[in-house]
């Protein structure tokens, strides 16, 4: 049966998303999530999530996506030990040595391959699978057909994003960008040896999504006119959602760490009953009962995403 795993951007996002009906959250601790420490959460914090979550009968994903040095990994190790003891159920890694080091300490842990690892095509997905992953993010240019395929071939649970890219070939592939760091850059020890490097999303810092600023292009020493994007704004989608249930998609996933807690809260709830009318009406149905409401969130998570991105421009600037 298809999940819907929610973000815990701050403690009350986290709390919310599961009273409006997501299966599971995942949320980011800080220095070992690619986003910055506003939308991470404390180890206290975690445990009382753990607890909560298991009350409801639900699950926990903490988000360990940073590539660890040698001298970090043990450090990683520690913690994944304190927050399974806690009821973590779950992990999203990007680093295969880290994921390969979780599965040989921890054989009955969940192990998600997280966006971080930058995965392009179906053989990386049974790359994963073979060091030991549960389940695979898929990026944003496959699509359903590629679900279909993997699932024929692979036992491996899969996960998607319930928002798409507009530009399903751009060049950014996320995982593998270090542009933020030419950006912004601080670096720091912490209190348990950890290496903090803000500006890099891939050592615990924040992503600043230049892609998606307005670039200025030049070919064969002509301008072109406009601003060039490197990489589309994701949309939140309804239509295919059937589909890829019946294709056998494990966790949908929904994003926004970074958003509103009210906007997330509303995006779940919204989620929920779509999927949950989706076992028993036909998909025209559910897609004619829901569009307006969609539209609606879509506005509001442009105008938040306007928003994010103008503070992310002017901190990249500043």
């Amino acid at each position: 049966m298809t999940k819907l795993m929610a973000p815990g951007g701050t403690r009350r996002m986290a709390f919310s998303v599961l009273e409006a009906g997501a299966d599971t959250v995942y949320v980011g601790v800080r220095g070992w999530s690619r986003r910055g420490s506003d939308t991470e959460l404390t180890d206290a914090e975690v445990q009382d999530l753990c607890a909560a979550a298991r009350a409801q009968g639900k699950h926990v994903r903490v988000v360990l996506n940073t590539m660890p040095s040698s001298t970090e990994v043990p450090l990683l190790l520690k913690k994944v030990d304190m927050y399974a003891g806690w009821g973590v159920t779950g992990f999203m890694i990007s680093d295969i040595g880290s994921m390969v080091q979780v599965r040989s300490h921890f054989p009955d842990i969940t192990i998600h391959v997280s966006v971080g690892a930058g995965l392009s095509n179906a053989l990386e997905v049974k790359f994963y699978h073979e060091l030991g992953a549960s389940v695979v993010i898929l990026p944003y240019r496959m699509g359903i057909e590629d679900v279909r395929a993997i699932k024929r071939s692979l036992d491996v649970g899969l996960e998607v994003f319930l928002f798409r890219t507009e530009n399903l070939d751009g060049i950014v592939c996320p995982g593998k960008c270090t542009m933020s760091s030419y950006f912004s850059s601080n670096r720091w020890l912490d209190n348990e040896g950890k290496d903090y490097f803000y500006g890099s999303a891939n050592r615990g810092g924040d992503c600043l999504r230049v892609c998606q600023v307005g670039w200025n292009a030049t070919v064969d020493e002509h301008n072109l006119d406009g601003l060039i994007g490197l990489k589309g704004n994701p949309k939140l989608w309804l239509q295919e959602l059937s589909d890829y249930i019946q294709a056998g998609v494990d966790y949908f996933k929904v994003p926004g760490r970074d958003r509103s807690d009210e906007l997330v809260r509303d995006i779940v709830s919204f989620y929920r009953h779509v999927v949950d009318d989706l076992k028993c009406s036909p998909t025209d149905e559910v897609t004619a009962r829901y569009d307006l409401e969609l539209q609606e969130l879509k506005k509001r998570w442009a105008s938040e995403r306007r928003k994010r991105d103008d503070r992310l421009v002017a901190r990249a600037k500043g």
